[in-house]
């Protein structure tokens, strides 16, 4: 796990926007019905079939919010940090397709945006809340992804 995704975990658990429900026996096997060559890779390559950490990785999640929108509605959005924006233009592209649109269906995630962040220390709540709050009032994409950059 990066820094980034560290500093950001503390961030959304201190602002209370952290959803810790999705379960890591969900999350596996849901990756293994919809990514089959992508479990067997990581097993190939001997990663930790145990670690939800491996496996959040494959759908590029670092954290899961619930973030209400200005009219109160629950959006539920996947995180992914990034600090290299070629890998974060081709990471919206793979989260963007049909495959990754089922996956986050069946997880119950409604939105699923890339955040790109450079930072070399952690960034402040009240900046979180504005790059968060910022996003969840503009109107999603067709496919509910965005790359975000801070």
């Amino acid at each position: 796990m990066s820094y980034q995704a560290m500093w950001f975990t503390s961030a959304a658990s201190q602002l209370q926007l952290l959803d810790r429900s999705l379960s890591f026996k969900i999350i596996r096997e849901i990756v293994k019905i919809h990514l089959p060559l992508a479990v067997q890779e990581m097993e190939l390559k001997g990663l930790d079939s145990e670690d939800p950490h491996s496996w959040k990785e494959l759908i590029f999640i670092d954290g899961v919010i619930k973030i209400e929108t200005a009219e109160g509605k629950p959006i539920r959005v996947a995180i992914c940090l990034m600090d290299d924006w070629r890998t974060a233009t081709k990471t919206l592209k793979v989260v963007r397709s049909r495959k990754f649109q089922m996956i986050r269906t069946d997880l119950g995630i409604d939105q699923h945006w890339i955040l790109f962040t450079d930072a070399k220390q952690a960034h402040s709540n009240d900046y979180w809340m504005d790059v968060l709050y910022g996003q969840i009032d503009r109107e999603p994409s067709g496919s509910g992804c965005a790359l975000i950059e801070m």
